[in-house]
């Protein structure tokens, strides 16, 4: 018995250790150790931004779960129009719909696309920890078209979410991610000849369409312990007729002048600025509103989306503050901007995402 044991010991340790070098996993790691954000242990963003301490990581989630102001959601769900894309024209080269949070739902000269896909209803999984959306879904996942690409800019919960990539895997050709993200799709079930992973300015060609991995000021992680070993990024998407930009989760920094030198100018371009905060480590990863602008200017966009706001609470201020901050500062400076409903048909420049819906929500 104890001879049995031993071995059943010895032969776990050899499966796990094939597991740790298997052919797979060397590429990945090839692939790490000759990205230029890759330190020898972890990523890392090209302006570093300061790592908040454990009293102040404490006091922080205290303030969020205990000592937060009221209205960071609404007391009932925003409501969204329920997309028919067969009402879709087919004549338009780029056309989309804002789903919640940072998941677009994009037409670009006749191939799909969507971003970031979360159709669940809680960001993670960790209970009343978690969460919980105060938007209504536009869209089911039944009612997907078939998706030429997936895009995904980090492993963060609200923004690779477990429910919504195993339900969307089937009809979906390829999934763009960052590099090391792959692994957690592949655990999901998602066939390792569907998943693309990308380091900053690399650019593949799906069905027509150039997509390129784009630096973002941010951080990767979905738990305690493994903080920055996937990296994030933004993404370019360069159609014949349409170039669009977009933000992923990311604070300021002096990279986003590169882009716009290298890849610019966009005719759309879509910042996340809803998360904002004034804690050290947090300020400089998420566009405050005002930031998102200058943000955009900087790659030189023309028409501004804002979003990754009225979906989930994620912050210590009214869910419409930064959309409030965002009108004042985009009208103060005159840029060209949409503010779609969400599940709203928009036509940039001849259709749609011009009303202040959510004035009649605010409290």
């Amino acid at each position: 018995m104890k001879k049995n044991i031993l071995l059943l010991i010895i032969l776990n340790i050899f499966l796990i250790s094939c597991m740790a070098t298997s052919p797979k996993q060397q590429s990945r790691q090839k692939r790490f150790e000759s990205s230029p954000q890759w330190n020898g242990e972890k990523f890392q963003n090209i302006e570093p931004v300061p790592s908040p301490g454990f009293k102040e990581i404490v006091s922080m989630f205290w303030e969020f779960i205990f000592t937060k102001p009221s209205g960071g959601s609404t007391e009932k769900q925003i409501p969204a129009e329920k997309i028919d894309l067969s009402s879709w024209p087919k004549d338009q080269d780029l056309q989309f719909a804002w789903l919640g949070h940072t998941t677009f739902l994009y037409q670009i000269e006749g191939k799909w696309v969507i971003t970031d896909p979360m159709f669940s209803q809680k960001a993670g999984s960790f209970g009343f920890l978690s969460p919980t959306r105060y938007s209504e879904i536009p869209l089911s996942v039944k009612d997907l078209p078939e998706l030429d690409v997936v895009l995904i800019t980090h492993n963060h919960y609200d923004h690779l979410d477990k429910d919504s990539i195993k339900s969307i895997h089937t009809k979906t050709k390829y999934f763009i991610v960052p590099l090391g993200v792959g692994e957690i799709l592949e655990a999901w079930g998602v066939p390792a000849e569907k998943i693309i992973e990308v380091d900053w300015w690399d650019e593949k060609k799906i069905n027509g369409l150039i997509i390129t991995a784009t630096p973002a000021r941010h951080f990767s992680g979905r738990g305690l312990f493994d903080r920055d070993e996937q990296l994030w990024t933004s993404y370019a998407i360069k159609g014949e007729k349409n170039n669009i930009y977009l933000s992923g989760d990311s604070g300021w920094h002096k990279g986003l002048f590169e882009i716009g030198e290298k890849l610019g100018p966009f005719d759309v371009t879509f910042f996340e600025m809803g998360a904002y905060g004034d804690s050290k480590g947090w300020k400089e990863i998420h566009y405050t509103p005002e930031e998102s602008i200058m943000a955009h200017k900087a790659v030189k966009g023309k028409i501004l989306v804002p979003s990754h706001w009225a979906t989930f609470d994620l912050a210590m201020f009214k869910w419409y503050e930064p959309i409030e901050r965002f009108i004042k500062e985009a009208d103060k400076v005159g840029i060209n901007y949409l503010t779609p409903k969400l599940g709203e048909l928009i036509n940039p420049g001849h259709l749609g995402g011009r009303e202040h819906w959510w004035k009649k929500y605010m409290k």
